[in-house]
């Protein structure tokens, strides 16, 4: 999530809300771990870790290594009393480059409801693209367009802009946070200008095995979109097929 000093009051409230509210537990998180690779033995950024609760699933599949990062220090102080030894935790704006990472030193990046709190999405992927190994994942959850344009100060789906919203789920008085909001096809733009591909995009709805844990938002949440999941890599060259041989007589 973005920082600014008004949003570390209200870190501590967000960690204990998104322990079980239903966007986070039910439609973000099993979605981002659907659409992870095998973790086991491999390097995993985590680019805006929260209070570490993604991070703990990503250490628990075996990776021989997990860098979580997080602009809030209230958050990444919470992740590192979470995780222990089990994951490194660093205070980090991704609106920084990743300076502390070699190149192609990353197997798997994972970037779980935070690339919309930022209003330029070409710079972190390009610095996902420079870190990540041949061969590697990246693994981008957020905003669905269709839900963030009913929040459009414009009423212009094109434009890129950031309107606020008010989370009624985490406690009294109501957070108002403020992110941006951007049409798909700026967002698969953005992946292109970065040098990455696009290789899957899901868009997670509410399960019907568990409809009992959804409640009363289950019919809503079936059928309005609330998230996209982007799954990237390095593009893949295709290399042209041989010119055909010439036959003289």
């Amino acid at each position: 999530m973005a920082h600014d000093g008004s949003y570390e009051d209200f870190a501590v409230r967000y960690d204990r809300g998104s322990a079980d509210s239903v966007h986070n537990t039910l439609l973000d998180r099993p979605a981002v771990q659907a659409a992870c690779p095998p973790l086991a033995g491999r390097t995993v950024l985590e680019a805006g870790c929260a209070g570490g609760r993604l991070t703990a699933w990503l250490a628990g599949r075996g990776a021989a290594r997990v860098i979580a990062l997080d602009a809030s220090p209230t958050l990444a102080g919470l992740a590192r009393a979470r995780l222990g030894d089990r994951a490194e935790v660093r205070v980090h704006d991704l609106r920084e480059p990743l300076h502390f990472l070699p190149d192609a030193s990353v197997d798997v990046v994972v970037s779980s409801l935070t690339l919309h709190y930022l209003e330029d999405w070409v710079p972190v992927l390009s610095e996902f693209r420079r870190v990540l190994a041949p061969g590697g994942t990246v693994v981008v959850s957020t905003h669905h367009p269709l839900t963030d344009f009913a929040m459009s100060p414009s009423g212009d789906y094109f434009r890129v802009e950031e309107p606020s919203d008010e989370w009624t789920g985490f406690g009294s008085p109501a957070p108002v946070v403020r992110f941006f909001r951007r049409p798909l096809g700026a967002m698969t733009a953005d992946v292109h200008r970065a040098g990455l591909g696009l290789r899957e995009l899901y868009e997670p709805r509410a399960d019907p095995a568990r409809r009992e844990e959804f409640g009363d938002r289950y019919g809503k949440l079936s059928r309005t979109p609330s998230f996209l999941v982007l799954v990237l890599g390095h593009p893949i060259v295709h290399n042209p097929p041989p010119a055909p041989t010439r036959v003289t007589s």
